[in-house]
């Protein structure tokens, strides 16, 4: 067993490893369809493909399990979620498949990739649609969160970020932008998240009535 092998939910009766839910590959593209084996089980138990070019200029692009393949969004921007076919084909039970698009996969680029896997103790994707008003979504982490992000899907908006160490809870960082630390009541409450839900306000950033969000959120 290698040292990264960290055990994770200790005193669980089937141990999990971080290298059963996490993974850094690094890549070339080459324009055809490309399976990347990391040993990640995104069909069978979900999760998260984060990859990004190395060589030249290019956003980060996010495709998840629970959105679907054709579904993309760009933590370096604030654009809404976008669909296209050829780009994350399929997710697989050791891996995933990128098609011949340029953003995961164009000839000759070099690439990295961070894959997620949903696990308790480590990793959930939520998504849910805004009511306007003040509420508690819930969550599988199974612990506090120790950081979690939160994106509109459906129109142009910021990443906003949450991490237990921020001074209070109604406190964020833009992932996209270079600005300093926010402080905004009508977020999250001013609620921090607990081991089963997390807090929102009435935000258009996170809960405009009729808007489509995603939430990542990660182990403390």
């Amino acid at each position: 067993m290698s040292i990264q092998q960290l055990m994770l939910g200790v005193g669980a009766k089937k141990k999990t490893y971080m290298d059963d839910v996490f993974s850094t590959y690094l890549y070339t593209g080459d324009a055809s369809t490309q399976t990347i084996n990391n040993g990640i089980n995104l069909s069978g138990e979900g999760g998260l493909v984060w990859a990004k070019k190395r060589g030249s200029a290019g956003n980060h692009m996010l495709t998840d399990t629970v959105r679907g393949n054709t579904k993309r969004i760009e933590s370096s921007t604030a654009d809404a979620e976008t669909t296209a076919n050829n780009v994350l084909n399929s997710f697989n039970s050791n891996g995933f498949t990128v098609g011949y698009e340029a953003p995961f996969n164009q000839s000759g680029e070099t690439f990295t990739s961070w894959t997620f896997r949903k696990a308790p103790g480590f990793f959930d994707i939520v998504t849910y649609t805004g009511n306007g008003s003040n509420r508690t979504i819930a969550h599988s982490l199974g612990s506090i969160p120790g950081f979690y992000m939160i994106k509109r899907l459906d129109t142009g908006s910021n990443w906003l970020t949450f991490h237990r160490d921020y001074t209070t809870a109604e406190h964020y960082i833009v992932l996209n932008d270079p600005d300093s630390m926010v402080s905004e009541s009508d977020v999250s409450q001013d609620t921090r998240p607990t081991s089963s839900v997390f807090s929102l306000g009435t935000d258009s950033k996170v809960n405009a009535d009729g808007g489509t969000y995603v939430c990542y959120l990660f182990a403390g």
